[in-house]
């Protein structure tokens, strides 16, 4: 009895039973706030999705539409008019039967194929107005009001001019391209086709969000041609939003506007409505979308009831093994105290040994950096060989495998080399170490020759790299250019895959190098190379680049910088050679603005004192 007794108490502990109900109010208040900033977060992102991304997807989407369609309408119709046979056949006053029925057959098949309303053909000469299927339709006349788009269309010297006509028997869009046939000063007639805007309104309903949501195409005056609901067609924006905001939307006319516009407002019922518009490269009309705001986050009404009811089984939950938790483990805190000191320990330990190795790394790297830069030219050497100069030295880590290399052979003969090797990091600059040797070596041996250096550079980085014909998966290698200076009135030149760039002037003249790589497994050791001369003048420009410069993607579209606008940026210099270095520097950072380097890069330019 007295066991049971003692059993009770342990249950119904007062001082427990208060913790545990503390606890638990914690516990669900902590949940109702969480539940409660989690739906208005949700909200808001909903809110901002909309506005940012669904509103702009769609709108964008349905400008493309109306966009794609007559672009390719008016490739149709300058197709039709550059055709030189319908030309001719325009000028012969439509007699030579032969041409006349190709044209005719052309205006149905364009018609037919490429499911446009009509197409058309209208002659200067006879002024004859020739439809699809081949129809003499009407003679065109300049009392004729219905013709006045014909002869404004002949003094506007536009390759291809574009009407829009809203039909009201029809209850269509129809958009014409005319296009000038022959002369554009003196045109011989017009050609082109017509396109029905009806299947892009069909297409409409496709973008359908919700059931209040509207899709309007709109024109100039805010009078809407295209509606993903019929009946809207031909009606005005002001009778489906407050006059301001419609008069907001028809008054923006900046035709550099190439981004949806976003607009909120409240209507008459006080709700919010989101609403965004964007005007059509092709025309100046503007496509408009709308969508009451309560509709648009609806779901969020299913996630906060769902969310209400996920938050009580959890309070629930949540109490039940916190009481159990609280009565039958004892000391749980200390246990986790002690296992997170534990693996504090741990981590600290293991952080140390990583940190402890990643110095090594550091400084070994670091001294590898050193005796890169110690077989680099001194800025004395290089003023000596080349005058005015400069380098452009960017490793992509630390240490890579480009370097550059300047020798004076002689009085009145002088080398200069740009070298791209296999890799980056360390294995580049120990290739750079080996090459720099290489190249010190046949000078040595009294090869000054540009093409006989390259020649035996090939030869004896075979030898140094694939010696004793090792199996490997590595295949190293190199390019290379190099030029002999002579009484700095001539210069030879040869290269293995890169190239000179010679700026006289205003011109810019490429002396490419040949299509082969140096001391690769591939290449044969009899590898030749060709010796190619340029007179030096006052004035003229060099300029020695490895590939890491030229294929550095950035940009908007995430191109290759390329070689049109390296030689683009020579010929914008207007400093200078030895002034150059900032202005190439600035131009790669801002071209490659957040993407990471990809390569070694080094650009060395100079001119002859």
């Amino acid at each position: 009895m007295s066991k049971v007794t003692s059993d009770q108490n342990i249950m119904y502990d007062g001082s427990t039973m208060k913790v545990v109900s503390f606890a638990c109010i914690i516990i669900v208040l902590a949940v109702v706030f969480t539940g409660s900033i989690s739906y208005f977060i949700t909200r808001n992102a909903v809110v901002d999705k909309l506005k940012s991304r669904d509103l702009v997807y769609i709108i964008e989407s349905a400008t493309a539409k109306i966009d794609g369609r007559i672009a390719r309408a008016r490739e149709t119709s300058l197709l039709l008019a550059r055709d030189s046979a319908v030309n001719e056949w325009v000028l012969s006053g439509e007699k030579n039967e032969q041409l006349g029925k190709y044209a005719k057959d052309k205006l149905t098949d364009m018609a037919q194929s490429y499911d446009y309303v009509n197409s058309f053909i209208v002659s200067v000469v006879t002024g004859n107005y020739w439809a699809e299927e081949g129809r003499l339709l009407q003679r065109m006349s300049e009392d004729n009001a219905d013709d006045y788009w014909f002869y404004e269309t002949l003094k506007s010297d536009k390759a291809v001019s574009l009407n829009i006509d809203y039909n009201i028997g029809r209850d269509n869009t129809y958009v014409f391209l005319n296009a000038l046939i022959g002369d554009l000063k003196h045109p011989s007639g017009i050609a082109g086709v017509g396109l029905s805007l009806a299947d892009i309104a069909k297409e409409f309903t496709e973008y359908k969000f919700g059931e209040s949501s509207a899709l309007w195409l709109v024109d100039g005056n805010g009078k809407i041609h295209l509606a993903d609901s019929v009946e809207q067609n031909g009606k005005n924006l002001n009778d489906f939003m407050p006059a301001a905001v419609a008069d907001q939307i028809i008054a923006d006319t900046n035709s550099q506007q190439t981004q949806p516009q976003i607009l909120e407002y409240v209507n008459a019922a006080g709700e919010t409505v989101d609403l965004a518009y964007k005007r059509t490269e092709s025309t100046d009309w503007k496509v408009v979308l709308q969508i009451k705001r309560s509709e648009s986050i609806a779901v969020l009404k299913t996630i906060k009831m769902n969310t209400a009811i996920a938050s009580l089984i959890a309070v629930l939950m949540i109490t039940l093994v916190f009481y159990l938790v609280s009565r039958r483990i004892a000391n749980p805190l200390k246990r986790a105290l002690l296992l997170t000191q534990k693996m504090e320990q741990q981590v600290k330990a293991r952080t140390s040994e990583l940190a402890e190795s990643n110095e090594k790394i550091m400084d070994s790297i670091e001294y590898a950096r050193l005796l890169q830069e110690s077989i680099l030219p001194t800025s004395e050497e290089l003023e000596d060989v080349l005058g005015f100069y400069f380098v452009l030295w960017r490793p992509r880590d630390i240490v890579g495998g480009d370097f550059f290399w300047v020798r004076r052979v002689s009085e009145e003969k002088s080398l200069v080399a740009l070298v791209d090797c296999t890799g980056h990091g360390v294995p580049g600059a120990f290739m750079t170490m080996a090459v720099n040797s290489a190249l010190k070596h046949i000078v040595e041996q009294n090869h000054t020759e540009p093409a006989q250096i390259l020649s035996e550079l090939n030869l004896q980085m075979k030898q140094i790299l694939h010696r004793n014909h090792q199996q490997s998966f590595r295949d190293d290698g190199l390019d290379i250019a190099i030029c002999a200076i002579e009484g700095h009135s001539r210069l030879s030149f040869a290269g293995a895959k890169l190239s000179l760039y010679v700026r006289r002037d205003q011109e810019i003249h490429t002396i490419p190098g040949d299509h082969k790589s140096i001391g690769y497994k591939a290449s044969p050791e009899t590898l030749t190379f060709t010796s190619q001369s340029w007179d030096i003048e006052a004035g003229d420009q060099f300029y020695l680049v490895t590939d890491g410069y030229i294929d550095q993607n950035g940009g908007k579209k995430n191109y290759s910088f390329g070689k049109k606008n390296f030689t683009t940026e020579i010929l914008a210099q207007q400093e200078a050679v030895a002034c150059q270095a900032a202005h190439f520097e600035t131009v790669l950072r801002n071209y490659m603005a957040d993407e990471s380097q990809r390569d070694d890069i080094t650009l060395l330019g100079f001119s002859i004192r």
